[in-house]
């Protein structure tokens, strides 16, 4: 059995903007996101990898990019990086936020969250996807932390256009053989890597068009997750 992790998409309505605002926030601090990333940043290029040459020559043979010399092309995420980062793109403070929202204090916040969009995965999640297309250096451009992500409604127009700007970046045949190589670290195909990009900007052009905030969170399993009504 492997597990399915989902990427949820949501606009914020006003009355609970900055209430999630304050949660977002306090889940930062508590994964010292911005600690840990610097400290993997400056350490992967010369971390010793987990695979032999030998191996990974296998390995590309049938999956391309799966593994890179981060010598030549430090850019590339690839599944080394796949590897030691899931505590980045899944840090438990952002799963217990998320539990906390939707499952232990739903009746707080009724039609105040709208479900937008989410992306179910096998094995790898949507964001990591995301990171194989985009790279490191594009990746980290993209708003928030990873795949988690809070923007008030305010600052949406602009973060879309930031975003859309980021994605016109890449080569669309780059991008996807980027993300193909880490969707096929689970069972995901060609298809997956398409969506995830087409939803993310179509989730953060609503919330724009409706005027509210944007809320985006990983979880590491589909499970059986109760979910507020939109109206």
């Amino acid at each position: 059995m492997s597990a399915n992790p989902v990427w949820y998409l949501f606009q914020l309505r006003t009355p609970v903007a900055l209430y999630v605002k304050k949660l977002f926030d306090q889940a930062v601090n508590e994964s010292q996101l911005v600690q840990t990333t610097s400290e993997i940043l400056k350490n992967r290029i010369t971390k010793e990898d987990n695979l032999n040459n030998l191996d990974k020559h296998t390995f590309n043979r049938f999956i391309p990019r799966a593994f890179i010399d981060k010598q030549q092309k430090p850019e590339v995420f690839d599944w080394d990086d796949l590897h030691n980062t899931y505590h980045l793109f899944f840090p438990q403070a952002f799963v217990k936020m998320f539990e906390y929202l939707f499952v232990t204090n739903s009746s707080a916040i009724p039609k105040a969250i709208i479900e937008l969009d989410f992306i179910i995965t096998n094995r790898v999640g949507a964001a990591e996807i995301l990171w194989g297309g985009l790279g490191w250096e594009r990746g980290m451009r993209l708003p928030g932390f990873f795949g988690n992500i809070f923007i008030l409604s305010e600052e949406v127009a602009t973060v879309l256009e930031n975003v859309e700007k980021i994605f016109e970046e890449v080569d669309h045949t780059e991008f996807i053989k980027g993300a193909q190589a880490i969707a096929l670290r689970g069972n995901g195909n060609e298809d997956v890597a398409k969506d995830i990009k087409s939803l993310f900007l179509s989730a953060l052009r609503t919330a724009l068009k409706e005027r509210n905030g944007f809320l985006a969170l990983n979880y590491p399993a589909m499970g059986s997750i109760p979910f507020l009504n939109p109206n």
